[in-house]
């Protein structure tokens, strides 16, 4: 099957959501967005919650911490650690399975550290300090033997195989509980887990819309190497619900959902101006990025200061359905968001007040006032 460039481009802005901000609960728009990577960044707003809040509006600690006290969302391994709407927990049983499968609670003299933490959890949810014992064992990082609590260890791997999962949040704390409290079917669900790979491939394949093969793991589908990956291709592709796709322009070969394949054949004309957070999955596919948007991104919040070109919170801006530049951001000790505008592509003044319009927005609904833009911060 063959397409248009902009047709692609089109289809894909409307097919990851991104036509329009949508007010919606919090796991709607995880179930939405297929999955959301977390990590502790916070120059703006912790990371998740700001690829949610551009999405949805204003997001909360709190809003979260209810969608996990409510089963709507769990957290996961997936390519990285993410969160999951509930209706996609079977995309996770693989990694579940993985993990397990190297017994690192035995492997690094924890059983009866952990048999203790599922004793107390059995009597109810507890917040991390509830569950810590003065017990200390080497990191997986170095040979201090005092450098880790023993509970908090135990606690990370326990997560990792889905034995227990985090049930909310508060002041960053974990609240900690086993899984079958809140998800009757958890255990059912891993340990009979059919085909791992075709639900995490289709879980995938939905998150991503359009996708390149040359993905090692195809997101988080596959591990294995190469054969594996593409008996994986072959199985979906020969049941239809994988299409490949040519470009136009474009070399590289690409895959598809079909139900992607028929936005394709009539896209929505893309309106407004919407800052993506740099975790968004849009901006996953650094590859598919370049060919669709002509658009090299890199989020630099682990790049040392002198050698970055942007910033730590560079948020690319998607106008109108094209990447133009990218907002740089942090919020200051008074809670000021302080910003500046990279242009890639020379903008009107019309759209420079769109995209300040776009700042005052994520300013408003963080709860922050949102300078004018500076030429540095």
């Amino acid at each position: 099957m063959q397409a248009q460039l902009e047709a692609v481009r089109r289809a894909l802005v409307a097919y990851l959501g991104l036509a329009g901000r949508v007010r919606r609960p919090f796991a709607e728009t995880v179930r939405e967005l297929g999955a959301v990577q977390m990590d502790p960044m916070r120059v703006v707003a912790p990371a998740h919650l700001l690829t949610v809040r551009l999405r949805r509006g204003p997001t909360t600690e709190a809003a979260f911490s209810r969608a996990l006290a409510a089963g709507g969302v769990f957290e996961a391994r997936l390519k990285e650690r993410c969160i999951v709407a509930r209706e996609d927990l079977a995309a996770a049983v693989g990694e579940f399975h993985r993990i397990r499968g190297m017994n690192l609670i035995e492997e690094r003299g924890l059983a009866d550290v952990a048999r203790g933490i599922l004793a107390t959890l059995e009597r109810g949810a507890r917040y991390s300090r509830e569950l810590a014992t003065e017990h200390r064992v080497a990191s997986f990082w170095d040979q201090d033997p005092t450098s880790m609590k023993a509970t908090t260890m135990a606690i990370d791997i326990l997560s990792e195989e889905g034995r227990v999962i985090v049930t909310g949040r508060r002041r960053g704390e974990r609240r900690y509980d086993l899984p079958e409290r809140l998800f009757p079917e958890w255990e059912r669900t891993i340990a009979h887990p059919g085909a791992t790979h075709i639900t995490a491939g289709l879980h995938y394949g939905r998150t991503m819309g359009l996708f390149g093969p040359s993905d090692p793991y195809l997101g988080w589908a596959v591990r294995g190497g190469a054969s594996t990956r593409g008996a994986l291709m072959r199985e979906l592709l020969g049941a239809g619900a994988w299409q490949e796709l040519e470009i136009e322009g474009i070399p590289r070969r690409y895959l598809c959902t079909k139900e992607f394949l028929a936005l394709c054949a009539d896209p929505p004309r893309i309106r407004g101006v919407h800052l993506l957070a740099p975790l968004d999955n849009l901006l996953w596919d650094r590859r598919r990025l370049k060919d669709l948007f002509d658009f090299a991104y890199t989020w630099e919040a682990y790049t040392p200061a002198a050698k970055r070109r942007v910033g730590p919170y560079g948020m690319p801006v998607l106008v109108d359905g094209r990447l133009l530049g990218e907002v740089d951001a942090r919020r200051d000790a008074r809670g000021v968001l302080r910003w500046r505008l990279l242009e890639r592509v020379r903008l009107g003044v019309g759209d420079r007040r769109r995209v300040e319009r776009a700042v005052g927005l994520l300013a408003r609904d963080l709860g922050a006032e949102a300078a004018p833009a500076q030429d540095l911060i």
